[in-house]
């Protein structure tokens, strides 16, 4: 990005660097004298047009600033992307209130369509710091913990995990709402390898959840959470067990959305241990009902898995007709994990079938999306160790 002027503005990136400097106390001047010491300063006429949306930082610029700030540049770069995605559409909001939008920011959630349930909580929740829709503060932070626990399903960990902390900071209307957040925490710090962290905000949540009485759907959610981090901290075998327990709860809610994704994750953590038979069973019950009730990104991750249980199996047929459904459901919502990990097993399939035409389709994909994904993907991780290595 250079420092030309933007054809789009990003309005919300330069309020939100605004609210920053505001906050630290710090003049336009301040900010220029400070920056005068890095390889791209900022000076106080175009920090104003940063802030004003007129013109945008380059990564120089935005490095600078995030020193300057505290605030990590990773973080600062998803807040940009997210911003400007809400300037590109328009969510209109006015004849909406904040009871409607939080029916609808459910809908979004259980369908996967995070960018909109972004767009929507936010669009929310400045129509009600401008005043312009009424809003009792239970509201704001449910409103709040939607658009955190959406970004976090949209992989911007970094903005998410900010945004979890400035909600944690506070006084919550409810001890349920504090748990939520907590737990969105404990997720957004496992994600970014913050193992200590995130066992401390569990402890904490599960602190949380015993000195309250408390509805079985928390007690479920607390216990898929810890399973979340069994898995990253490759306690397997734990987590399976773990696993089962909260589907079980979920199960008493009833809590069917928790239940077809708690299944899914089973099944995952099932495939990594090679236990692939064992994950079948799990695999179909959520497909079926993550089809009858129109959960689309877990219907397109469930897909997924079932390719990956049927390559394992050699049943190449059905493992490239999972990956396809897979993909045509991913390639829509820009699932771009999902994508990567269908076109992984969709280019080995053409490998041993010989189709060297789809074999170089698939290859492509997953060169142009292998820095846009989960690095902690293990498709991903075996790609990089093969093109480092030159096989094919």
């Amino acid at each position: 990005m250079g420092e030309s002027e933007f054809i789009v503005e990003n309005r919300g990136f330069g309020r939100y660097l605004r609210q920053i400097r505001e906050d630290r106390r710090l003049s336009l001047d301040a900010v220029e004298e400070m920056t005068s010491g890095y390889p791209d300063r900022v000076t106080k006429s175009h920090l104003s047009r940063i802030e004003t949306g007129s013109a945008v930082p380059s990564f120089g610029k935005l490095f600078a600033l995030s020193q300057i700030y505290g605030v990590p540049i990773s973080a600062m770069a998803e807040r940009f992307e997210i911003d400007l995605l809400r300037e590109t559409q328009t969510t209109d909001v006015s004849t909406c209130s904040p009871a409607d939008v939080l029916v609808q920011l459910d809908r979004l959630e259980m369908a996967g369509n995070y960018r909109e349930e972004v767009a929507l909580a936010s669009a929310m929740l400045d129509a009600i710091e401008h005043a312009a829709v009424p809003a009792d503060p239970e509201q704001v932070v449910a409103l709040r913990i939607y658009r955190i626990d959406a970004l976090a399903h949209l992989e911007r960990y970094e903005m998410a995990k900010i945004q979890c902390e400035e909600l944690l900071s506070e006084t919550f209307p409810t001890r349920r709402q504090k748990l939520q957040a907590l737990l969105c925490f404990t997720i957004c710090c496992y994600r970014l390898k913050r193992y200590t962290i995130a066992e401390m905000a569990l402890t904490t949540a599960t602190d949380e959840l015993a000195n309250f009485e408390h509805p079985a759907e928390l007690h479920a959610t607390v216990t898929a959470t810890r399973a979340v981090v069994q898995t990253a901290l490759g306690q397997l075998e734990a987590a399976i067990e773990t696993y089962k327990t909260a589907i079980s709860l979920y199960l008493q809610v009833p809590q069917p959305f928790e239940v077809c994704r708690a299944q899914l994750n089973l099944a995952q953590t099932m495939i990594l241990l090679g236990e692939t038979e064992k994950a079948l069973p799990y695999l179909r019950s959520a497909l079926k009902n993550a089809e009858e009730a129109g959960y689309e990104r877990l219907r397109s991750l469930a897909l997924s898995h079932l390719a990956v249980v049927h390559h394992a199996k050699q049943d190449l047929d059905s493992a490239e007709a999972y990956a396809l459904r897979s993909n045509a459901i991913a390639r829509s919502r820009e699932y771009l994990t999902f994508i990567f990990r269908n076109c992984f097993y969709l280019r080995s399939i053409a490998k041993l079938r010989g189709d060297e035409a789809a074999f170089a389709v698939n290859e492509r994909t997953l060169r142009s999306y292998m820095n846009r994904v989960d690095p902690e993907l293990p498709e991903l991780i075996e790609f990089k160790a093969e093109m480092e290595g030159g096989a094919r």
